[in-house]
């Protein structure tokens, strides 16, 4: 394997929904975008963290999203990886609602001042969420170390073995960067913006507005993975 792994995560919310606009609490919720959004996410393909080949494609599998990809990617459909894990929390009781309508529900204002400590009704705990978000990042590390383990074994002499290579061979020494797509929801991204960045927490982290782009590393080095 490279001595260093560098997984770039590009990570795309979905566009605009009726009740994004309606500033309305949208998780499980399986919401198509506005008619409007498509042309909004056109102008998404000239951006320079979108441009270029991707390693892998992972999307939720909700509408908006998948309705998302279509519109900056429509050649990467077939390809991409459906994943609930990288669904939105699902807010339970509270979908569909604004901050108005729930100001005075005293659950409401503790699972905003801590959303570990308070579930919704009938919704998605933080243990839950927390958890298929580290499956998730936990299978693409697997993924990403399987592939610098073929693509360094692609680089051996041909006459070579598995257990030697050339004396004057060395492709450990050289970086290997795996470029992945991610399309996702806003939660989502405050967790891993929160997972990456010091002195941020879900709570303080903001998530790009929908139909914009956020971009986080990962670097494998030494044999451990770090933000």
């Amino acid at each position: 394997m490279p001595k260093v792994l560098k997984l770039q995560l590009v990570l795309l919310r979905h566009g605009h929904t009726q009740w994004n606009k309606e500033c309305r609490y949208l998780g499980s919720t399986d919401l198509p975008l506005l008619p409007g959004a498509q042309e909004e996410l056109t102008a998404l393909k000239e951006q320079p963290e979108l441009r270029g080949d991707f390693w892998r494609v992972y999307c939720s599998d909700l509408r908006r999203c998948r309705e998302t990809l279509a519109c900056i990617a429509p050649g990467l459909e077939a390809s991409a990886l459906y994943d609930s894990r990288l669904r939105e929390m699902s807010f339970g009781a509270w979908e569909g609602c604004t901050y108005e309508q729930l100001q005075n529900n005293l659950d409401y204002r503790s699972w905003i001042d801590d959303p570990a400590e308070v579930t919704p009704p009938d919704g998605e705990s933080w243990e839950a969420f927390e958890a298929r978000l580290d499956s998730f990042l936990k299978e693409l590390r697997q993924s990403a170390e399987a592939s610098g383990d073929e693509a360094e074994l692609s680089l051996l002499p041909e006459d070579s073995t598995v257990q030697t290579a050339a004396p004057d061979h060395h492709p450990s020494e050289e970086p290997l960067h795996l470029r992945v797509l991610l399309v996702t929801h806003g939660g989502v991204i405050r967790q891993l913006l929160a997972r990456a960045l010091e002195d941020v927490t879900f709570r303080t982290a903001a998530a790009p507005p929908p139909g914009t782009v956020a971009v986080l590393t990962l670097v494998r080095s030494g044999g451990k993975w770090q933000w």
